[in-house]
């Protein structure tokens, strides 16, 4: 079937067949590690898990749970932050090593997604080239035909490379997002969970400040 795809589309055939095996292969791969790696979060399983961490932080859900949000808080949480500010500094920083996980190879997905249409398009070029040649000498109906047939096929192989490159990317791209607003919702909640006083104590300097200065 490759053979004759090689020997139908021509020189273009190539890089389609090339681009099709790399979309393949990303597309398993990022699949493998989203199932390993993504959990959406339970924000009241997570919050009763951070609250307890420190009292039993050994069998704590978050030490049981798989995925990357999980392994993100208990490792921030395993630093024993002491204010805030620290909470923030060692949670950005476990965001920053552990979320680009997810995000590898899509940037390359969607220039697959992007790009397989116009070696579609080159190939298609190539081909009414040959046939337009073709017409020039004499017009030999068979060699029209392969001429039209590598254009017909070329086209429609970088469609059926395309479309299933650009939807598993933004896919994979909605996953993600979903996730960075589940995180950015229970860093809120975890920060006013595990600092309430501090909390407390900034906003009412703040409010003495205001009425000082008024």
């Amino acid at each position: 079937m490759i053979t004759e795809f090689i020997e139908t589309a021509g020189v273009v055939a190539y890089p389609l067949l090339l681009a099709a095996f790399l979309m393949l292969f990303i597309i398993i791969e990022r699949t493998i590690v989203f199932i390993i790696k993504y959990r959406t979060i339970n924000k009241d399983e997570y919050l009763e898990a951070i609250s307890n961490f420190n009292s039993d932080s050994q069998s704590n859900i978050l030490n049981k749970t798989k995925g990357i949000a999980a392994d993100i808080y208990c490792n921030t949480l395993k630093r024993k932050p002491k204010s805030r500010e620290e909470f923030k500094l060692y949670l950005d920083a476990e965001e920053v090593d552990q979320l680009p996980e997810l995000e590898k190879h899509l940037g390359f997905l969607n220039f697959i997604a992007q790009v397989a249409p116009t070696l579609g398009l080159l190939g298609t070029v190539s081909g009414m080239i040959k046939t337009f040649q073709v017409l020039g000498l004499g017009g030999n109906p068979e060699q029209m035909a392969l001429g039209i047939s590598e254009a017909l096929f070329t086209t429609a192989a970088g469609l059926i490379i395309s479309l299933p490159a650009a939807a598993f990317y933004h896919y994979f791209y909605a996953k993600i997002e979903k996730l960075h607003n589940q995180m950015n919702n229970l860093r809120l909640e975890s920060e006013s969970l595990l600092f309430e006083n501090e909390i407390k104590e900034t906003t009412k300097k703040g409010l003495n400040k205001n009425e000082l200065s008024a």
